[in-house]
C-alpha cells in the first residue's frame, strides 16, 4: 500500500533523504553521545559546535567505495575505513573520529594482516549505523538488497545478531525508498525470513516489540538489538523527520548514532525535502556528503 503523504515523493529525494539523513542524525547527536537520558537539556536542533562522526565517515566510506567498484566489496571497504581511521579520510576532522572498540579492532587488524578480521563476539551497533548505502545500491531487488545489507556488516562486525539488524533494516530502507506506507514498512513479512530466519531478537524487534514499550525500556545503547528496536521506535512513534530525529537522540546514552540509525529510514520515508532547512544549512561539509551521495545515485540510476 503507498501511502497518500509520500508517493509524490520522487526516488531521488528518498534516496538523498536516507543518506543526508543518516548524518543529520549523526551530528544532531554528536554532543550527547555518552549522556544518560534526562541528564542534558533536551536537543530541539543542530547546536553550534555540533560535528558529524565514525557513523558517517564509514558510510561515506562504503558509498566511496560502491561508486569506485560498483559492488560490495568488503577488501575495499576496509582500506577505506583504515585510510579514515589513520589517515582522516572522509572524516570532518583531521583524524578519524569516534570509532567505536568493535570496528577499531576489526580495522586495525586488518591493517596489519591485509585480511578480514572481523569481531565475531560483539553485537554492538557499528555496522547498522552506516547501512543506508548499501541497501540504497541494491534497492531494485528487496532480496537482494537484504543479503547485501546482511553482508556488509561482516567487514567488522561478523555476528549473527548484527547481520541480521542489518538484513531487516535494509529491507525496511528498501521498502520506504520503493514508496510504502508505515504499516507495509514496520509490519512483519515472514517470507522475507523463511529460508534464512532472523536471530530471536532482531526477530522479536522485527514483530514490533518496539510497539509495546516507551522509555525507559526503549534504550539508545551500543547494543544493536536496542539500537534498532530504539530507532524503529522513534519511526513508529513520529509523524515527521525531525520529530522522530529528535525522540531518537533525547533517548541519549549512544544518541548519535540511535538518530543516525534512525534518519537513514526517517530519510528515506519522508524525503530529502522533509529535512528542516536549518539542519541541513549547518550540516558540517555538507557539499561532500551530497555530491558522494548523488553521484551513487546516478551510478544506480
Amino acid at each position: 500500500m503507498i501511502d497518500n503523504n509520500i508517493k509524490n515523493i520522487s526516488p531521488e529525494d528518498k534516496w538523498m533523504g536516507s543518506f543526508i539523513g543518516l548524518a543529520i542524525g549523526d551530528q544532531l547527536g554528536s554532543l550527547v553521545e555518552g549522556k544518560a537520558r534526562g541528564s542534558f537539556d533536551r536537543v530541539t536542533g543542530i547546536m553550534k559546535g555540533s560535528f558529524w562522526t565514525d557513523d558517517t565517515s564509514q558510510a561515506l566510506c562504503i558509498a566511496d567505495s560502491l561508486i569506485s567498484t560498483k559492488t560490495l566489496d568488503l577488501h575495499d571497504n576496509l582500506e577505506r575505513f583504515s585510510k579514515w581511521l589513520f589517515d582522516g579520510y572522509l572524516s570532518c576532522k583531521e583524524w578519524g573520529y569516534g570509532c567505536g572498540p568493535t570496528a577499531r579492532t576489526a580495522i586495525t587488524n586488518f591493517k596489519k594482516s591485509g585480511k578480514l578480521s572481523p569481531v565475531k563476539d560483539q553485537s554492538t551497533n557499528g555496522a547498522l549505523m552506516r547501512l543506508s548505502p548499501v541497501p540504497l545500491f541494491y534497492s531494485k531487488d528487496l532480496k537482494e538488497a537484504i543479503v547485501m545489507s546482511g553482508e556488509s556488516s561482516k567487514s567488522t562486525h561478523n555476528n549473527t545478531t548484527c547481520i541480521d539488524a542489518c538484513r531487516l533494516y535494509g529491507s525496511m530502507i528498501v521498502k520506504a525508498v520503493q514508496g510504502g506506507d508505515k504499516n507495509s514498512i514496520l509490519n512483519y513479512d515472514s517470507e522475507l525470513w523463511n529460508d534464512i530466519p532472523l536471530e530471536d531478537s532482531i526477530d522479536n524487534v522485527a514483530l514490533g516489540s518496539f510497539k509495546e514499550k516507551n522509555p525507559p525500556e526503549i534504550k539508545g545503547t551500543l547494543n544493536i538489538s536496542e539500537s534498532i528496536e530504539a530507532a524503529l521506535w522513534a519511526f513508529d512513534r513520529s509523524s515527521s523527520f525531525a520529530e522522530g530525529a529528535l525522540m531518537a537522540v533525547n533517548l541519549g546514552d549512544d544518541a548519535d548514532t540511535t538518530a543516525a540509525i534512525f534518519g537513514q529510514l526517517g530519510g528515506a520515508f519522508y524525503g530529502y525535502d522533509s529535512i528542516p532547512n536549518d539542519w541541513k544549512l549547518n550540516l558540517i561539509d555538507r557539499g561532500l556528503i551530497e555530491y558522494i551521495a548523488k553521484n551513487l545515485y546516478e551510478i544506480c540510476n
